[in-house]
């Protein structure tokens, strides 16, 4: 890489030399130009010097910088340059204005022209002048004193300190030149380190090498990810000093501007995940492309991905959790945030966990591509998607109606179908919000949430049964898990207003959904319970306890994996107040998938949980109106009801009782130990014990095989 001059143009050329000379060179010439334009005296020409003669006296005044010419041809100078504007005045202007009448004078410009604004100015200074003359002239001649005209003063303070107005003139550029040239200075390493190899024939003696695909690949990937890293911090620091001084040379009030090393830190780390994603795209164009001339046909579409950034900054978008999901806008937002002093905690937290996921999810698409053994065949076309699939080894010995091989979903499937989804619900719901609660169901639940995991899964070849966990239940597992349900649901309400006194909500988001659903319960009372048990019940659980669920299990311990699918289930709601609450009954359901090895039991507990709620909640307000149960909701304090008690109590018992036949319904299942799975991974599936040992069964040994895959 040290000895590729390109690359270190792009990496320290640019930052070091060119902007400074650039952009000091530019305002020195910009500073020196305005100071000539403002100094300058313009040459106006007025029609009628006569009518209008405290006009010509005004305007011959040193202070204005305007004198009065006179021409034959005043359209004509006009149009060549020799005069800079013509002031038309019908003939006795002047003393028709002192005696009152309505008088229009015209001034006309050429604006295409760049001494014309500064020109403009002052004329305007000098017309607000001769308007003040002739109202004194008018109170003069009725006997009136000029006094009267003298008005309050007024005083405008800016409470911005300097670092926050050079950090709002910093946005507008900075996320769009960092994430421009971190993927510029990643370009030209990346393709080195793939398809220059490629065409020189390098790459397939690297590959046979002892070191491993994943080590080949680390190495690269650090390469051109230190080379992109690097690039973007020294044009940051660079582009906002050079900027600091271009603009103290231009405007006075810009010698208060001052720099936060702390808000650069800030920003550049918000910047770094979707760096990385920048960095591994062009990672994955070498490793697409099969020569040089290829690759950089590819690269230019792709180097035009950062443009997003700038469109976002000019629309200055607020900060909404809709936006801070979504990819490159983001970091253009957070970014925005941090130079200016308003970012919060939270805000930068998802801002950036989301670019980290966006990064992953590119990441494990260019260590699918580098890991396919067809890499170095001249005639391998990976944009076919065939160099994104797996071989299905290890993932079990089904195979579709066309013979495939059948497989179970990988995290990073997982990672990307939740984001698409996540995606799906921040945009295209709220178009649904004012189409009735029925609407908002079928299209979240189906459109939104099951439908992209029933494409993904029928586009991957995952394994229907494992990986949504179709295992047909006990009898007991199953009333186990209703009753669970309804048990629960009078509890976990108890828990709401419990955090309602140490955390009192105030989510719209919340409040909105209430009304939605207080409104349908008013017209279809017995549908709308029955429909969110139902639809919740089932499209949710087949989404997280199904792929999501699935796919964790087989890369990170049981407990991570359901602690991390129960904090997606409940980040999803959008409601950070009811967050801990739907977190722990994510974590919950989860176990009872993984524990007891089927999704039934855990669809029977969410849709009755949901339904019963619901009912609950239609049951209070037929008792009290909706005005007293919203103002109980938003109110500090436990306040109980004697039904609610009753439902306390009857709770109690359901759970008790639903958690002794659940268990009972279990006995006969239990979790999978670790095995060998695809790629080495350690899988964690369930199933009965006869599952378990066919499953083993099935598993070749690999210490026996005498002719093991050269390739790693």
């Amino acid at each position: 890489m040290l000895r590729d001059r390109r690359s270190l143009a792009v990496m320290f050329g640019i930052p070091l030399l060119l902007y400074p000379l650039v952009a000091i060179g530019v305002a020195t010439l910009a500073g020196s130009k305005k100071k000539e334009l403002t100094d300058q005296t313009a040459q106006i020409v007025v029609n009628d010097p006569y009518a209008v003669p405290y006009l010509i006296h005004l305007m011959n005044d040193q202070y204005t910088g305007l004198t009065a010419v006179k021409r034959y041809d005043p359209t004509r100078a006009l149009e060549t340059g020799e005069v800079q504007a013509v002031v038309t005045a019908p003939p006795g202007a002047q003393e028709r204005m002192i005696n009152g009448e309505d008088v229009e004078v015209k001034v006309r410009l050429d604006r295409s022209r760049t001494a014309t604004p500064f020109v403009e100015k002052k004329l305007n200074g000098m017309l607000d002048d001769f308007r003040k003359w002739v109202v004194e002239q008018r109170l003069a001649k009725r006997g009136v004193p000029p006094d009267v005209l003298k008005s309050f003063k007024t005083e405008t303070q800016d409470i911005s300190s300097g670092q926050q107005r050079f950090g709002k003139l910093l946005a507008g550029a900075l996320p769009l030149m960092l994430l421009m040239t971190g993927m510029l200075g990643a370009l030209f390493p990346a393709l080195n380190a793939t398809t220059t190899e490629r065409e020189l024939g390098t790459l397939e003696t690297l590959l046979v090498t002892p070191a491993g695909r994943t080590e080949l690949l680390v190495a690269k990937g650090a390469l051109v990810l230190v080379c992109g890293l690097l690039t973007a911090a020294l044009n940051m620091v660079s582009m906002s000093l050079v900027l600091m001084r271009a603009t103290s040379l231009l405007d006075t009030a810009a010698k208060e501007f001052s720099v936060s090393f702390g808000a650069l830190a800030l920003t550049y780390l918000a910047a770094v995940p979707t760096l990385i994603l920048f960095t591994t795209v062009v990672l994955i164009v070498g490793l697409i492309a099969r020569n040089f001339r290829e690759a950089n046909a590819f690269a230019t579409p792709v180097m035009l991905l950062p443009l997003a950034s700038l469109a976002v900054g000019i629309m200055e978008p607020a900060a909404t959790p809709a936006i801070l999901v979504t990819p490159i806008a983001n970091t253009t937002v957070i970014i925005r945030e941090v130079l200016t002093g308003r970012v919060s905690p939270a805000d930068y937290f998802l801002a950036f966990a989301a670019s980290a996921v966006y990064a992953a999810l590119m990441l494990s698409v260019a260590a699918r591509l580098f890991s396919n053994e067809q890499l170095v065949n001249p005639a391998w076309e990976p944009l076919s998607m065939r160099g994104f699939r797996r071989n299905g080894r290890g993932a079990g010995t089904g195979s579709d109606a066309a013979g495939r091989p059948l497989r179970l979903p990988a995290a990073d499937e997982a990672l990307a179908l939740f984001a698409f989804s996540l995606l799906l619900l921040f945009y295209v719901s709220p178009e649904w919000r004012y189409r009735g609660l029925m609407v908002n169901l079928l299209g979240n639940e189906l459109l939104l949430i099951l439908a992209p995991a029933l494409l993904l899964a029928w586009l991957f070849r995952w394994k229907w049964r494992e990986t949504f966990n179709l295992r047909p239940a006990q009898p007991t597992a199953l009333a186990g898990g209703a009753l669970l349900g309804i048990g629960l649901a009078p509890w976990v309400q108890l828990a709401a207003q419990l955090q309602q006194r140490v955390w009192p909500g105030d989510s719209e988001t919340s409040r909105a959904t209430t009304k939605l659903i207080a409104d349908a319960l008013g017209a279809h009372p017995f549908v709308t319970i029955v429909a969110i048990g139902l639809l919740a019940g089932v499209c949710e659980e087949l989404f997280y306890r199904g792929p999501l669920q699935t796919a964790f299990l087989r890369k990170m311990p049981a407990w991570v994996a359901l602690v991390l699918g129960g904090v997606l289930f409940g980040a999803v709601h959008m409601d950070v107040h009811g967050l801990p609450a739907r977190a722990l009954l994510g974590v919950f359901l989860g176990w009872m998938v993984w524990r007891g090895g089927s999704i039934y039991p855990a669809m029977l507990a969410h849709g009755l949980f949901d339904s019963t709620s619901v009912a609950m909640y239609f049951y209070a307000i037929r008792q009290h109106g909706i005005e007293r149960m919203t103002a109980a909701a938003e109110a500090k304090g436990l306040q109980f009801e004697k039904w609610e008690l009753v439902a306390l109590a009857a709770g109690a018992v359901l759970t008790a009782a639903g958690a002794v036949l659940f268990r009972r319904g279990i006995l006969s299942t239990r979790p999978l130990s670790p095995v060998v799975g695809e790629e080495g991974r350690g899988e964690r599936l369930s199933g009965p014990k006869s599952e378990i040992s066919d499953f083993k069964s099935q598993i070749p040994d690999s210490k026996a095989d005498p002719h093991p895959d050269p390739l790693p």
